[in-house]
Order: structure tokens, then sequence, then C-alpha cells
């Protein structure tokens, strides 16, 4: 596929998936890339891309996809060595026999007497020290340096935290590992080897030197970020708890991984305690048993219970319908359920309004950009996190 990508991310994504798809094709592993390729093919659809067709999607949209593939496609990850050419074999010189002189008969002369030789010393040969071979110095490989990390602001249900990498940046993204500040207290005040024991999150920003990138831990940040792979990303963190958190620099084809960054603590805000509050999206999609309602509108289309746990359980994959249908459900279920709607009252409506028809995926194919959709999304997740409005509750 030729032609500059623009800023069309459907051609730069497809670039790398193409070739994604022929390194497994070809044997390589992708133990850590299957489910992205899977993400992608899903993102493009029925999207016909270009120069064959004339899909778009905003590059914004898929950068986290497009980074990740990249990194798999030069060998960064699965362990995977990037190939080279073989090069040709030099060929060996074959040695040209040297024809053996036949030797020519000399005629035996008439033997004389021959005097005594008086015997002379022979000297001693001095021996010549063989040179010692000096030993080829082993490269010592790169290490990317370690970044540092600041919290910046709390909701009830999640953390910003504030990541600033050294002079050799982040090329192929970073790590973030979380524990609540008593497990931590509990392990003697150190982390644990386990890595089961803490929370951990791959981001896949690549970052400049020195430079600072704000994210954002808690269920629906995660769950609903392109590219970002959590094993927490359904787990809303506690209110008024405290938590620690470090950080560390991917690894790249030439420099190892980054050594663990600065520990530090942050706390979540307290929670209303009272009926009149709100739960993230992560709460509802694990708590269907307490629906206050089984069938919500979204637009001008209705949805059974089943159907919306479907959405709540579908990642976004850079789908802005889907972003804000997570947390549309969600502010619905909390209305329902009795916070009061005064702070999000008109932009369920707004929702609702610029969804209209669009049918949600995975039930349906709908589709809007994050970029159109971002201001209400924003909005809602804050009442839905405890931000504005009545507050969160108390899990």
């Amino acid at each position: 596929m030729d032609g500059s990508t623009g800023d069309n991310g459907l051609i730069a994504v497809a670039k790398e998936q193409i070739a994604a798809k022929l390194n497994i094709a070809n044997g390589a592993s992708f133990d850590c890339i299957v489910q992205t390729v899977t993400d992608v093919d899903v993102l493009i659809g029925n999207l016909v891309i270009p120069p064959v067709g004339s899909g778009f999607v905003p590059l914004g949209n898929v950068q986290g996809y497009v980074n990740q593939l990249a990194h798999y496609n030069k060998g960064d990850l699965c362990c995977a060595m990037h190939c080279s050419a073989t090069p040709s074999p030099t060929p060996t010189a074959t040695a040209t026999p040297t024809p053996t002189p036949t030797a020519t008969p000399t005629a035996t002369p008439t033997a004389t007497a021959t005097p005594t030789a008086t015997p002379t010393s022979t000297p001693t040969a001095t021996p010549t020290p063989s040179p010692t071979a000096t030993p080829t110095a082993t490269p010592t490989p790169c290490q990317l340096d370690k970044p540092s990390i600041a919290c910046s602001t709390s909701a009830s249900s999640n953390i910003a935290i504030d990541v600033t990498v050294g002079g050799s940046g982040a090329p192929n993204g970073f790590v973030i590992e979380w524990m609540t500040l008593a497990d931590f207290i509990a392990n003697g005040n150190q982390w644990p080897d386990d890595p089961d024991e803490v929370c951990q999150a791959s981001f896949p920003n690549s970052l400049a030197p020195n430079q600072t990138l704000e994210v954002v831990i808690g269920d629906d940040r995660l769950f609903d970020s392109t590219g970002v792979r959590s094993d927490c990303s359904g787990d809303p963190l506690l209110c008024d708890a405290a938590y620690v958190f470090r950080c560390r620099v991917n690894e790249t084809e030439s420099c190892d991984a980054s050594p663990w960054g600065n520990t530090i603590a942050c706390a979540t805000l307290p929670c209303n305690p009272g009926q009149n509050c709100t739960y993230s999206q992560g709460y509802w999609k694990n708590h269907s048993d307490v629906w206050p309602l089984q069938n919500l509108t979204l637009g001008a289309v209705s949805y059974n219970e089943s159907q919306l746990l479907q959405i709540l359980n579908r990642p976004a994959q850079g789908n802005g319908l889907v972003i804000l249908a997570h947390q549309l459900i969600a502010a619905k279920l909390n209305i329902a359920n009795g916070a009061d709607p005064t702070a999000v009252q008109q932009s369920v409506v707004d929702a609702d309004s610029m969804i209209g028809g669009l049918i949600v995926p995975p039930i349906g194919n709908g589709y809007l950009s994050p970029a159109q959709t971002s201001e209400l999304t924003d909005t809602l997740t804050e009442y839905n996190e405890g931000t504005i409005g009545p507050g969160h509750c108390d899990d």
C-alpha cells in the first residue's frame, strides 16, 4: 500500500495491520498482539481503505493501535526479534595444488677420506613469546531513563497521575502499577515480587524526552482508552482510600526497560453515604442484579438488559459512540436509582439527540468520532464518578 497517510488514521493503521498479519503468517510470535489485531479488524469493519475506497478514521482515534502494531512489526513486542536479510555466504577459496618437482638423480662420487671436524657448540634458540589475544569488550546494553510520577487530581473512583519521562523518552510507552496503601504497608512497605498481587496498566503512548502526560487510573478511563491494556480496567478505585503507584518505561529493540521510578501515595475522594449518589459504569456492569431498570433508550433505540450489558462490556476501540453510550447508560441507571439529575439533565438530552437512530456496537455498527462526543462524555463521566452532582456512592 503506497501513498501518504495524511490525517487518515485508517490508512496508517491498515499499513501496520497488513505488516503484522504477514509477520504472523510468517511464523512470528503473536500472543501479545492478537487482541490488538482483533480490535483493529473490528474497528475497520466495513470501511474500504483508500485508494481502493474512501474510508476515513481520524488519526488521533487509532494512534494507540498504530503505535502498538508498529512496535510489534519492529520486533519490540512478544520477545520477537526483527528479521534482517540473510547475507550470502562468502565462497571459500580452493587451494591450487603445487606440483611436486621430480628429483634429478646425482652421480655418486668416489669416497675421499674426510678429516674429523672439531665440534662447534650450537647456540640455544631464544623462544619467541606468543602474542596474547586482546579480549573483545562486550557492549553494555543501554537502559532507558526511569520516569517520575506525581499525584494530579482525584475523584471518588479514580486518580489522575502526571508521568514525566527522562532524557531518553518513552519510545514504546510505559507501565504503571498500583495497589492500596494498606496492602503496601502490610507487605513491609515494599512492592511484592508476584505481579498478580498488584494492578497494572500498559500505555502505548510514545513520549518525547522529558515530556509529561496525565493519565487517569480508574475503571471508566482505562476501559475506554484506546490501546491501553489493564487487568484491572473493570475495577473502580475505592472511594476515600489511599493507593501507591510506580512507573517504568517499556523496553525497545535496542534498550532495556527503565528501572522503576519513584513510589507515590495518592487518595480518592470520600463517598456519598446516602441514596442520592452515583456509581460508575464499572459498578453497573458488574451489578446488573441491582439495576433499577431492565430496559433503556439510547437515542431513539430501545435496548434490553442483555443488550445493554453487551454494550457495557464492549471496549470502545476508538468509537466515540461506544464511549458515550457507556456513560449514558450509567447516568440513566444512576438517575433511575435516585440520584439527583440536575447536573446532567441537559447533557442526557443532548447525548440522546446526538446518538439519534445509530445502533450501538456490538448490537449494531454505529460510529461517532470521539472528538464529536468528548464534551458530553466528559460531563457524564464526571457525574457518574461523583466529581459533579450528588457525589459517588460508597461501594
